[in-house]
């Protein structure tokens, strides 16, 4: 089937996934799976918030966790535009065009702009930049846990695949793998870029908008390993939800953890390069699952069914449950 053209000359330039932003229950608990056991490093925090990076990270953050005394939940995700000029561009275009748009404050980070790109699209705010710290990479013992590298994608699920689909090539991201019905040739599922890998927005086909989970890199398999061992030796072994395992094309391999709160942190390897223009993007059709996870038993139940809520925002339009095993 044919896919809606990728903009060229986008309204404004999204570059990357940026950072993402949970409600959680205990700050404390919180903080000592992130650190301890993912190896996340602390920017920043006080009582109630705290500001997280991966050690290869050279930004102030990218995982907020706020203390809620509500349910746990995700108030946004968040994507770097190149400029100032670029939110208020995306302000003009977005109120114009069907999303909403609204400038927000946030600490450590310059001008933010809090969006919707469309109707049951999920909340993304976007951010012109953010004060550098230093980078952990060299630093061996402030290392701990998984040793996160940085943040590279997310999945959301949404009612409408192809609508979002549709709006997100008009904001300039390339789709680096999508996958359409086997009847009737609608998109179920595409893997979208800006940053030069094949993703940094993830769109699935369910109840939406809710967020699958956040995906950060680690360096190697023994860091994946490290991670679930100490997991085990905090008393977090059932946080371990699937994998460690491997994806079709690029060939990604994963595990998935369960935070306290339930949100969903996925662990990948380095992922392949997605750059050149005229790179063409995979597809498979909704039967071809041998091809999204070649080998070993599907993802448990839970992993289909069980999602983050974005804060205020009730899913509708469909099933619980993700159409497919895909990751």
């Amino acid at each position: 089937m044919s896919i809606p053209p990728v903009s060229t000359t986008p309204p404004f330039n999204i570059t990357r996934a940026s950072h993402v932003r949970y409600y959680v229950k205990d700050l404390a608990e919180s903080l000592r799976f992130y650190t301890e056991i993912l190896g996340f490093v602390i920017s920043d925090q006080d009582a109630d918030v705290a500001y997280l990076r991966g050690i290869e990270e050279s930004c102030h953050h990218s995982i907020v966790l706020m203390r809620t005394k509500g349910e746990p939940a995700a108030e946004c995700i968040g994507m770097r535009v190149g400029s100032e000029d670029d939110l208020r561009r995306a302000y003009e275009y977005l109120n114009a065009n069907g999303g909403t748009a609204e400038f927000v404050d946030r600490p450590y980070q310059s001008l933010s702009l809090l969006t919707t790109f469309a109707a049951g699209a999920p909340p993304i705010e976007l951010c012109s930049g953010m004060p550098v710290v230093p980078r952990l990479l060299n630093n061996f013992p402030a290392q701990k846990g998984g040793r996160v590298l940085r943040l590279d994608h997310y999945q959301c699920v949404v009612a409408d695949v192809p609508g979002m689909f549709a709006k997100c090539m008009e904001l300039g991201f390339r789709p680096s793998k999508y996958t359409t019905h086997v009847d009737t040739g609608q998109i179920l599922s595409a893997f979208l870029t800006r940053k030069g890998n094949p993703h940094d927005l993830v769109l699935g086909q369910a109840a939406g908008p809710r967020l699958h989970h956040s995906s950060y890199v680690v360096s190697d398999l023994q860091a994946i390993f490290r991670a679930a061992d100490i997991a085990g030796n905090l008393g977090y072994g059932r946080n371990v939800e699937h994998g460690p395992g491997r994806h079709g094309p690029p060939n990604g391999i994963f595990i998935y953890f369960r935070d306290p709160d339930g949100h969903r942190i996925e662990f990948i390897l380095p992922p392949m390069q997605f750059m050149d223009p005229e790179d063409l993007p995979n597809t498979w059709l909704s039967t071809q699952s041998v091809s999204l996870v070649p080998w070993g038993g599907g993802p448990p139940q839970r992993w289909r069914e069980e999602m983050t809520k974005f804060a205020g925002i009730e899913p509708s339009g469909g099933t619980l449950a993700r159409w497919t095993s895909m990751g």
